[in-house]
């Protein structure tokens, strides 16, 4: 009797949940047209079941109204049918539920439900597409039509439903942009400066080197009647280590002028230029020398 209760709860409310076993429902599948078949399935139902259930009492209540009693007593009658549901289950012998399929245990143990096929009266329909001379279908593939199956070429993709006649914002934005970039070239053409010719170096003007303003010493003039040797001295040292130093560094730096000798104290080491002059000229020596070296000096005889 549970079995026949199952089915007609399940028909009634599309969903049947069956307490310690588990829910059957009904899905709706839609209709299919299957492009490469040409063949339109029609919508059916077909029934799932799943393990998991959620006693909402629809086959206590069944049971109760089919056998007229208080739901107390058609709660025990449903233990009893649901205990004797189990043990069929559990001796291997399959449960055929009448119009939904049957049920039964697997090796491992676990309940596996076999759908039946519902009965339905709509039938599959074979379609093939109808061409008409006066209404044939377009189909375009990149700039590839393709009407009532002849290929025509387009250089540009049509566009069915482009309405005509509507604005395109490019139509203003091109010819402001051209007429832009022209009055630009035209204000900016006097600013630019035609390029070098190739292969010609600009001219360099060379300036000529700056005379020493100390004056040289002709040590091979004769000399002049009342004419004077002396030094102008700029620096000393206590030792002859850094005075000799110090004279190369000087002779590296372009002082070749430069000499070094010592005074009656053999301790004191100068660093001076050699003049030999008129005594009127030994002050334009020594203002020389000190502008040359930017340091205090003085006139050793």
């Amino acid at each position: 009797m549970l079995q026949q209760y199952i089915t007609e709860v399940l028909f009634k409310q599309q969903t049947c949940s069956l307490p310690q076993v588990g829910t059957f429902a009904i899905q709706h599948i839609p209709a299919h047209f299957s492009v490469v078949e040409q063949v339109l399935t029609p919508p059916r139902q077909q029934v799932s079941f799943e393990t998991r259930w959620e006693d909402d009492g629809s086959c206590l209540h069944w049971i109760s109204q089919k056998e007229n009693l208080i739901e107390s007593v058609a709660s025990l009658k449903l233990e009893k049918y649901l205990q004797e549901f189990r043990e069929q289950l559990q001796s291997g012998q399959p449960i055929d539920l009448p119009g939904i399929g049957s049920l039964r245990l697997d090796p491992l143990g676990q309940v596996r439900f076999t759908a039946q096929e519902l009965p339905d009266a709509w039938q599959p329909l074979e379609l093939a597409p109808v061409l008409r001379a006066d209404a044939a279908p377009k189909v375009l593939q990149g700039t590839t039509e393709v009407v009532n199956q002849e290929v025509v070429e387009h250089t540009e993709a049509v566009l069915e439903d482009e309405p005509r006649g509507r604005f395109r914002w490019w139509w203003v934005a091109l010819p402001l942009l051209v007429i832009g970039a022209g009055l630009a070239a035209w204000i900016f053409k006097d600013e630019i400066m035609p390029p070098a010719p190739a292969g010609k170096a600009p001219e360099q003007t060379v300036t000529p080197p700056v005379q020493d303003s100390i004056p040289a010493v002709a040590e091979t003039a004769p000399p002049v009647s009342d004419s004077i040797s002396y030094y102008v001295v700029f620096e000393k040292f206590p030792s002859k280590e850094k005075a000799e130093k110090k004279l190369a560094q000087r002779i590296s730096w372009g002082h070749s002028e430069v000499v070094l000798f010592t005074s009656g104290d053999s301790s004191i080491y100068h660093l001076a230029v050699p003049f030999r002059s008129l005594p009127a000229d030994t002050a334009a020596a020594k203002d020389s020398v000190a502008d040359k070296f930017k340091m205090p000096v003085y006139i050793a005889y």
